[in-house]
């Protein structure tokens, strides 16, 4: 069974190895207004970049200059994010008016990757236009509990069009500390792969869930930082390398990249790049 859970620091992951069986991608908090930053988002990212679990991070939008909020959101997480992030989420619950929710939006959506807008099921009539108007690679993430007993109920569905439906507060996942959490449920037309960024759209522009392949650093020896770890991680995962994921390129780690390039059929040079770096993403 797949679980799609979307949590903070209220319900944080305490046990990534059940996560990453359960979970096929994962939504957390990332900021709140323009100052506010969830106090477990370094390390939840951290746990997904080691573990390579797709993720996206979401801001709750007070009411009150929401593109500078959307602005807050994409600095902090430039600033930590990494290989497996997926994309950016507004959090509309607040009586934010539309026109505003637009602007944040249209920010995102003009920064070319994939990002979620989330409302409430009651609030629909007020941002229909900004809802039916996004764009392609932008998906309507809805939230309706009916009852609110953990399960989903037929009765309570989403709207059509919708993509991904939460269903209930009071879910459980394993991994997820807390006696209760937010879990919701496909719904439309975007299927898992989309969200974890398996689409064949993203193969052949050399994108990955919405992020720019080429935009990752070049690794080579002497590399160091976030994106030589997130690529140990890969090679351990992917080709059984068994490296120390220090987040230095050694010796070590130029070998891992070479065996993975001639298992692959991809140029051996020892140097991830795009090429390398679009393989290693693909599942």
């Amino acid at each position: 069974m797949s679980y799609y859970p979307d949590i903070s620091r209220y319900h944080p992951v305490e046990d990534w190895s059940k996560v990453r069986d359960g979970c096929p991608f994962l939504i957390s908090k990332a900021t709140q207004g323009t100052d506010y930053i969830d106090p477990t988002l370094e390390g939840f990212i951290q746990g997904c970049e080691t573990n390579q679990i797709p993720y996206w991070l979401y801001a709750y939008l007070d009411r009150g200059d929401e593109l500078a909020q959307a602005k807050f959101l994409v600095k902090t997480v430039k600033a930590l994010a990494d290989a497996f992030f997926r994309g950016y989420v507004l959090d509309v619950e607040a009586g934010n008016p539309a026109a505003n929710v637009q602007a944040a939006l249209d920010y995102l959506e003009g920064l070319g990757g994939r990002c979620m807008i989330y409302t409430m099921y009651a609030q629909y009539g007020t941002y229909k236009s900004v809802i039916t108007g996004r764009g392609e690679n932008t998906a309507w993430w809805e939230a309706r509990y009916g009852r609110n007993d953990s399960s989903y109920n037929s009765s309570y569905p989403a709207h059509d069009g919708a993509d991904l439906h939460q269903y209930t507060s009071q879910g459980r996942c394993p991994g997820i500390s807390g006696s209760a959490c937010d879990l919701n449920r496909l719904t439309g037309a975007k299927e898992e792969r989309w969200f974890t960024g398996e689409t064949a759209a993203s193969i052949t522009t050399t994108t990955t869930g919405g992020f720019d392949v080429s935009t990752l650093s070049t690794i080579k020896k002497g590399s160091t930082g976030a994106q030589v770890r997130s690529l140990q991680s890969l090679l351990n995962g992917k080709n059984k390398a068994a490296l120390s994921v220090d987040g230095d390129c050694g010796s070590n780690t130029v070998a891992a990249i070479k065996s993975y390039q001639k298992a692959k059929s991809l140029t051996v040079d020892g140097i991830c790049g795009v090429n390398t770096w679009t393989s290693l993403l693909m599942k």
